[in-house]
């Protein structure tokens, strides 16, 4: 009788930092590196690993945007309360 190999787990925290890399892009960023290291734990028989990396990705893209939007808003906004004209 053949046995029927069971398909091979996928690291949940891999697939959460997935998710979080496009909500909270930071955390999904910070999440992959700690997923990453379970994976590469010698003898770790999940998956995930390209869900990390993505993971990765996704969230330092996101958080480089985040913090970019927040320069500029930073930006405009103590401009345009430089030009109030009731400051004066």
């Amino acid at each position: 009788m053949t046995q029927i190999a069971a398909p091979a787990k996928t690291n949940t925290l891999a697939l959460i930092a997935f998710i979080s890399a496009f909500v909270i892009p930071i955390v999904g960023f910070i999440l992959s590196f700690i997923a990453r290291r379970q994976l590469d734990v010698p003898g770790n028989a999940e998956t995930g690993r390209g869900l990390a990396r993505w993971a990765m990705i996704v969230g330092a893209l996101g958080t480089l945007a985040q913090v970019a939007f927040f320069i500029l808003w930073a930006v405009l906004f103590f401009g345009a309360l430089a030009q109030a004209p009731f400051l004066r």
